[in-house]
């Protein structure tokens, strides 16, 4: 019995010299995780004392404890500090292993020593998508005034009831600004009563207008009842060699109400897009060209000097409002006007003007429906203290739009009235945009005063006098060509600055393409086109559509993006400038980031990421089958691969340019093995005392 006993305990010990041997030989390996042999003792069951009949080896496990990380400075080295491993594919088998000694092969494909196949989320590259349905989720205002057809234009606001702009994109991959009027023109007795509204659309600043047809509404409900279906654009208006696009209008949630909104305003489609997608799949790094990519949009971080002084003195004063033609009529006979009492007028706005001092004054403006039909006197005071009664003449209004030919103008304020030693200030008021709507309500869009020569629609960029601040930026055409942009920046009014662009290498002047606004805190409020037109979702950007360079690249759309633009009292400053465009560019160099990002760079100085390195995680790490060579296969004890980013929930985060090494401690193992030895040097002894018994027993005789 104890020779079979101290057998057991041999083989034990010898199990466990094997597994100390094999930690001590794999001192020096990457990834490799240390074994422990684990024993359990052997009983007689049948016998009445359970007597022990020795040990056998239960199992051996492995210790995932973290191994020391040692940096290698090699770009595709990786080292896993936390849970997880890398998952690798020989093109039969996924395998698991914390060896994390990459390289690139001949066809860009990561691997591994063995040339197994690192595995990770892939990128996958989306050709454009053009447009093919825009839906308008409008409100059109049932009360506005009527506008003919036969007026329109579409750089006069006056001749449409409102207007609308969202950015579609053509088979070519280029962005394009879809503008969309809306004309209300008739007004049909029914019944049912309802309205016919004509529609006009343009493409960026294409001159051509196409005819969008006419939609109906039921006055009652306001529920449309007649639509034009499909838009079509062809090549030429489009401008880019691009297929024509025909766009599917949607007017489900188009509406006719008392006032204009806009819930939704939508259109599908696409530019060529790169993304890293869920599909895990071999790693591999493409080395093709970067193809250029043309510029959409520049953020602009300027600080424009609050202190800059807007010319002077004022010359002209714009008004842009709507008066209620439903008010109760004044006789201002019986009733003269008089600013101090709110009963003689019906409304009031105000605005800063500048004499040849450059002193600033308040010039009110009132308003007041007389009871000669759709007859409004106007009146001025400056300051709130000096009236000049009766001479502002009267507004007559047909069919809502001004006749201005009994307004008083210019309008003149003596030195005296001013008070600060100017000379006499003379004004002309335009009122061309004032507006005689229905209901008693009376608004104020703007008023805008400005010198003869503060907001021309060109300037001499050479002369530095026709502007307060300048800077200049590389943009990028389809072709990749870079060409220089010029932005002059030039203070028209207080808070408003006129913007005006030039691009050297095919525009000899500078053109005025907007402005930008600011409140009284110097923050950006609002970016208004040539037309005025403001975008409702992006106030803050201003459009500059249809640039063309001539040199076979196509048209686009370039967005100025003010969002980080002040105006401050504080040297007039470029702060940051970027766009999205570059040229074409050559793989200089691929790295890797922490995230397991394998990021190529090119010669252009753009990166784009080629793919991600997955990490895979276990329910019971200890149920992974070891296979050699740094590697473990899943197996139902494990459970399956639960796959994700570096970092993410309990996974670890990747080293970059470093590998963990083994965790054995030779220290430790090295009494493992003196301790294994004892053991075995005893049941040895235990077998040898044995014997000297059996022998004692053969010879007695």
């Amino acid at each position: 019995m104890s020779l079979n006993i101290a057998l057991t305990g041999i083989n034990a010990a010898n199990a466990d010299l094997g597994v100390v041997s094999d930690n001590i030989a794999n001192a020096n390996t990457t990834g490799f995780k240390k074994a422990r042999a684990e024993f359990g003792d052997l009983v007689d069951s049948m016998s009445a004392q359970s007597g022990g009949l020795g040990v056998r080896l239960q199992r051996i496990t492995q210790t995932f404890q973290q191994g020391s990380v040692e940096t290698t400075g090699n770009t595709f080295d990786m080292a896993v500090v936390g849970d997880g491993f890398f998952q690798v594919n020989d093109g039969q088998e996924v395998f698991f292993t914390r060896a994390g000694s990459f390289r690139a092969d001949t066809q860009g494909y990561i691997v591994n020593n063995l040339l197994q196949n690192v595995q990770g989320y892939t990128v996958q590259e989306s050709p454009p998508t053009a447009s093919s349905e825009v839906a308008l989720g409008l409100t059109l205002d049932g009360s506005g005034l009527i506008n003919a057809p036969a007026n329109f234009d579409a750089n006069d606001p006056l001749t449409y009831n409102h207007a609308t702009a969202i950015t579609v994109y053509d088979s070519a991959g280029f962005t394009h600004t879809l503008r969309s009027y809306f004309l209300k023109t008739t007004v049909n007795a029914g019944p049912p009563t309802t309205t016919d509204w004509q529609i006009y659309h343009k493409v960026d600043n294409n001159p051509s207008t196409i005819d969008g047809g006419v939609i109906n509404f039921d006055n009652t409900t306001g529920a449309i009842t007649a639509t034009p279906t499909f838009l079509s654009i062809t090549g030429v208006d489009l401008g880019t060699g691009a297929d024509t696009m025909t766009l599917n209008l949607n007017y489900d949630d188009l509406t006719q109400g008392s006032s204009f909104s806009i819930v939704s305003f939508t259109a599908n489609g696409s530019l060529r897009s790169r993304e890293i997608t869920s599909i895990v799949d071999d790693l591999q790094i493409d080395s093709s060209t970067m193809q250029p990519k043309m510029t959409g949009t520049v953020d602009l971080g300027i600080n424009l000097n609050s202190s800059e002084e807007a010319p002077v003195p004022t010359a002209t004063v714009e008004y842009t409002a709507s008066l209620g033609g439903g008010s109760t009529p004044i006789n201002t006979g019986a009733t003269p006007f008089d600013p101090t009492d709110p009963t003689t007028y019906h409304h009031v706005n105000s605005q800063q003007i500048y004499d040849s001092l450059g002193v600033n004054h308040t010039l009110q403006t009132y308003f007041t429906l007389t009871t000669t039909a759709n007859t409004w006197e106007v009146h001025y005071t400056l300051n709130n203290t000096i009236p000049i009664e009766n001479n502002g003449g009267t507004i007559l209004f047909a069919s809502g739009r001004p006749d201005l030919t009994n307004v008083t103008t210019p309008i003149t304020f003596a030195t005296a009235e001013l008070g600060s030693g100017a000379t006499a200030l003379t004004i002309t008021p335009d009122f061309s945009k004032v507006l005689e709507v229905a209901g008693t309500t009376s608004e104020t869009m703007s008023v805008i005063a400005t010198s003869p020569s503060a907001n021309p629609s060109t300037i001499d960029a050479t002369d530095i006098r026709n502007y307060d601040y300048s800077t200049a930026l590389s943009i990028y055409d389809s072709l990749g060509i870079d060409h220089t942009l010029n932005l002059y920046f030039r203070k028209t009014a207080d808070n408003l600055w006129s913007v005006y662009r030039q691009f050297t290498d095919v525009e000899s002047i500078a053109t005025r393409i907007g402005s930008v606004a600011f409140d009284s805190r110097g923050l950006p409020t609002q970016a208004a086109d040539e037309t005025g037109y403001i975008d409702p979702d992006e106030p803050l950007m201003l459009r500059m559509p249809s640039v063309s360079f001539g040199n076979g690249a196509g048209r686009q759309n370039i967005e100025l993006n003010f969002g980080d633009t002040t105006q401050f009292d504080s040297e007039s400053i470029t702060n940051s400038l970027s766009q999205d465009g570059y040229t074409m560019g050559q793989l200089s160099k691929v790295d890797a980031d922490e995230l397991g990002n394998v990021i190529a760079s090119y010669s252009n100085g753009e990166t784009q990421i080629m793919g991600q390195v997955v990490l895979a995680r276990f329910a019971n790490t200890q149920g992974l089958k070891r296979q050699g060579d740094n590697n473990w296969i899943a197996t139902r004890e494990s459970g399956p691969a639960i796959i994700g980013k570096p970092g993410n929930g309990s996974l670890g985060k990747i080293v970059v340019g470093a590998l963990e090494s083994s965790n054995v401690e030779l220290t430790k193992e090295l009494v493992d093995m003196i301790s294994a030895q004892r053991s075995f040097q005893a049941n040895a002894q235990v077998i040898n005392t044995t014997g000297t018994l059996y022998q004692a027993i053969l010879s007695i005789r």
